[in-house]
């Protein structure tokens, strides 16, 4: 079954979004980089896109450190030009000039900017997380340290603030996973 099958002749069904588009294509259409990537870029555009500003914007998103950039930039543009595309214009996620080399969003990508806004949250969260866990652990081998060496009165109280100081921080990252 192809991936645009059904999608504009049927009603929206269990697993569709309000857009009509259901979770197979979605993760069909998502499970490529150079799809995802590209649905990023248009993403971060308002205005139509050349198909060659956009394949150099994906092959920059998607190069490694052993791909040779004009290489990979080459294979980007004609797989973006003969199958991403039109994948992606057959279901309305963007609209694709053929003839002029130009795509810009089309009437369905609402339905996938969601989920780059949802991904891009989520990585914001995830990153906050490390940047408080990373605190922590080096408070932890101050802390440690000092009491090691400090009389045992004040050896006590570095280590209720060391145990004070990571609940804070389990409940800080347990908030900030819901």
């Amino acid at each position: 079954m192809s991936p645009t099958a059904g999608v504009d002749d049927a009603p929206a069904a269990e697993g569709t979004d309000g857009d009509g588009l259901d979770d197979a294509t979605m993760f069909e259409l998502l499970g490529n980089e150079r799809r995802r990537a590209c649905l990023q870029c248009l993403a971060a555009h308002e205005t139509p896109q050349s198909v060659s500003a956009l394949g150099r914007e994906v092959a920059r998103t998607v190069a490694d450190a052993e791909t040779d950039s004009d290489d990979l930039y080459d294979s980007v543009y004609v797989s973006l030009c003969q199958t991403h595309l039109p994948k992606l214009d057959a279901v309305g996620l963007v609209e694709y000039e053929r003839e002029r080399k130009q795509v810009r969003r089309g009437s369905r990508f609402d339905a996938i900017r969601r989920q780059f806004e949802a991904a891009s949250t989520d990585e914001g969260v995830a990153s906050d997380t490390f940047r408080v866990g990373l605190a922590a652990s080096a408070s932890t081998v101050v802390l440690g340290g000092a009491a090691v060496v400090s009389p045992p009165t004040v050896r006590t109280v570095l280590l209720l603030g060391l145990v004070a100081g990571h609940l804070l921080v389990l409940a800080s990252t347990a908030t900030g996973s819901n």
